[in-house]
């Protein structure tokens, strides 16, 4: 009936929270309601939004990505490269860092960043979740991971920054957020786009971020989230409460969470694939 397969389905039930059927002994029983809202989150993932920066939206939210995502799609497809990436978790087994380093900087140097990020880093790390999910991966094994696609990504960017370009964004995560892959693939992005990117990284406090942001004339804070908590909360409506004039944005799997704690003060990116077509908005 969604058109979504059953391990997909349970990984988006236990890791994001998508639905929540009820039980019986025969097991999940899942309502019309259940049934509308997976075919839209199927269909908006097809399109390029991350499940965990969609699955705690409502059906109203929902219902105005798939409007707005049917005039950017006709504008822009959203066709990557096809890319196997069965070799880069068959090497992450075996603790082989050269040859996962060696397999995403091949891919990098040839394929866009557009590409380097939907069809081999999103699909790398859906799969490592998968197998931490399933007990099949150490902690060592996705620390060794994390922290080579943070490298080859961290070189792509200082690469792909253009020091002049305009609006300038900064990205960041607020204070106790470690977690930047999403945010270093959302920074890559816009810097492949042509537009000033400020990389300032994770944790930081919101003082610090604003007073960057000020320092440089930017236009728009990125933030990126993937966890919430009271204190997390208190740092994003310190930072809107900061900003004064320049546009907070939040993204990653807690965007929605972030957008409420800053009680109107920040704007939610639903997904990388959004990044792009929000700064060309602003921009125009």
């Amino acid at each position: 009936m969604t058109g979504i397969s059953v391990d997909t389905l349970r990984a988006w039930e236990r890791r994001h929270d998508a639905v929540s059927p009820a039980r019986n002994e025969r097991g999940r029983l899942y309502n019309d309601a259940d049934v509308a809202k997976l075919k839209k989150l199927g269909e908006l993932v097809k399109r390029g939004h991350a499940i965990g920066s969609i699955a705690g939206l409502g059906d109203r939210e929902l219902a105005r990505l798939l409007d707005a995502g049917d005039t950017h799609r006709s504008a822009t497809p959203l066709a990557v490269a096809e890319v196997d990436v069965a070799n880069l978790t068959s090497a992450l087994e075996r603790y082989d860092l050269d040859a996962v380093e060696g397999i995403l900087n091949r891919h990098a140097a040839v394929l866009p960043p557009r590409d380097l990020v939907f069809a081999v880093i999103l699909p790398l790390l859906e799969d490592v979740g998968r197998r931490w999910e399933a007990g099949r991966l150490r902690p060592a094994q996705e620390h060794l991971v994390s922290s080579t696609i943070r490298s080859v990504l961290g070189s792509l960017l200082r690469a792909t920054v253009r020091p002049h370009a305009l609006p300038k964004v900064i990205f960041a995560t607020p204070a106790g957020e470690r977690h930047e892959l999403g945010l270093l693939s959302a920074a890559l992005l816009a810097a492949s786009a042509g537009y000033g990117v400020v990389y300032l990284g994770q944790d930081l406090p919101a003082a610090d971020i604003a007073h960057a942001a000020t320092a440089i004339g930017s236009r728009i804070v990125l933030l990126g989230l993937t966890t919430r908590g009271a204190a997390t909360d208190a740092e994003i409506r310190r930072l809107a409460d900061l900003l004064r004039g320049i546009e907070l944005w939040i993204g990653g799997p807690a965007a929605a969470a972030g957008v409420s704690a800053a009680k109107g003060g920040a704007r939610l990116v639903p997904g990388l694939s959004e990044v792009v077509p929000m700064l060309a908005r602003h921009a125009h």
